[in-house]
């Protein structure tokens, strides 16, 4: 190989990262650039790799970060050994004059291609337009009436579904999961047929084998990739969570990555599909928001006074979900929180992990739109 093809290969991995960089400075510039890719480029990927990804019924991602940990290990083992005798000091010596120089340029090149993959299948779509356009509302602020009026709304419809669900013998919400990944590429789908803006191929979404290990010690519900196009979910959590958590992250895949946009999708798909379980579960996470925003906006006494209006099912649910992610509360958990409000962060949501909540806003402006909610005083 000669020394301008040797210089080449070099450059491709700092071309790329450069090119990803171009890429996202121009959808931070310019809304319009990342509405445009968002409905007509990006859409490729889900029609492509999810198709692709959706044929295996594990995740890969799991498996690829299975696998990377396992290699990282036997490497560190592999080290560890070979320092322990002369002979094998020379070997990695051996090893790291002859293909030391290659495996940094590998590396590098591997880096540049994660990077582009996540700026096309995620970073640019953090730019794009509101889903609030698309449903022709507008976020305002709103006043403490105005939150009391949503609360009041979503516990009238927790008591139109909490006797029609299933429960266990402690009186705990079932899921039935026989039809949950049909059920929430239906839902979305007809989301889309109402207010569009959802125009994505949806991939079964898929429950991670580790789920109560890696996920629920990590305080996490579910998460996208966007290098293989999969709406991975926490399995081990409680049930009424899932089909809400299965449905945001289908908004994710569908180019939606706002965490507070992608929960205002997962409501409305949730709760106006032909299933139970899922309008419980829309219902069930929308008050869990509402209430922390009414536990910043009322007093104690107030607020207990709100929460006793919940139907007795609600809190037990609240009970049991509160219960379980108490287990897993530790430096993990901690960590877990602050690595994903740096990354929300660095993604232009300026609330860090509050921007999940903001979801309320997006509520509030829907229920102001179809005249449930008034800024008048009752």
């Amino acid at each position: 190989m000669n020394r301008e093809q040797k210089y080449i290969r070099w450059l491709i991995g700092p071309i790329i990262i450069i090119a990803s960089l171009l890429l996202s400075y121009f959808a931070h510039a310019s809304q319009n650039f990342a509405a445009w890719y968002a409905s007509h480029v990006y859409p490729v990927f889900p029609a492509t790799m999810g198709r692709l990804t959706g044929l295996f019924p594990f995740s890969l991602f799991e498996v690829v970060l299975i696998l990377a940990v396992l290699c990282v290990v036997c490497g560190v083992l592999f080290v560890i050994v070979n320092l322990g005798t002369s002979r094998g000091r020379a070997r990695l010596w051996y090893g790291i004059k002859s293909h030391g120089v290659k495996t940094v340029r590998h590396i590098i090149n591997i880096t540049a291609i994660i990077i582009l993959f996540f700026v096309l299948c995620a970073g640019v779509n953090y730019n794009r337009e509101s889903y609030a356009y698309h449903v022709g509302i507008t976020v305002q602020g709103s006043s403490v009436d105005e939150l009391i009026q949503l609360y009041m709304i979503l516990v009238e419809r927790a008591e139109i579904l909490a006797p029609q669900i299933k429960t266990d013998a402690d009186g705990h919400f079932v899921l039935d999961r026989d039809a949950i990944y049909d059920t929430a590429r239906q839902a979305m789908s007809e989301l889309n047929d109402l207010h569009g803006g959802l125009e994505s191929y949806f991939p079964r979404a898929k429950g991670l084998l580790l789920s109560r290990t890696l996920l629920s010690n990590l305080n996490i519900g579910g998460f996208f990739s966007p290098w293989t196009m999969e709406a991975n979910y926490n399995a081990d959590m409680p049930s009424q969570s899932i089909p809400f958590v299965i449905t945001h992250e289908l908004a994710h895949v569908a180019g939606h990555m706002r965490e507070d946009e992608a929960n205002f999708i997962a409501y409305l798909a949730s709760r106006d599909v032909d299933c139970i379980d899922f309008n419980y579960s829309a219902v069930y996470v929308a008050l869990t928001y509402t209430l922390n925003a009414l536990r910043r906006a009322v007093n104690t006494q107030e607020y207990n006074e709100l929460f006793a209006l919940l139907p007795e099912q609600l809190r037990r649910d609240f009970a049991a979900a509160r219960a379980y992610w108490q287990t897993f509360q530790g430096p993990a958990a901690d960590a877990s929180t602050r690595v994903n409000d740096a990354y929300l962060r660095l993604n232009q949501q300026e609330d860090g992990v509050q921007s999940y909540g903001r979801m309320v806003d997006l509520l509030l402006a829907y229920y102001r739109e179809v005249g449930k909610v008034s800024s008048e005083s009752n």
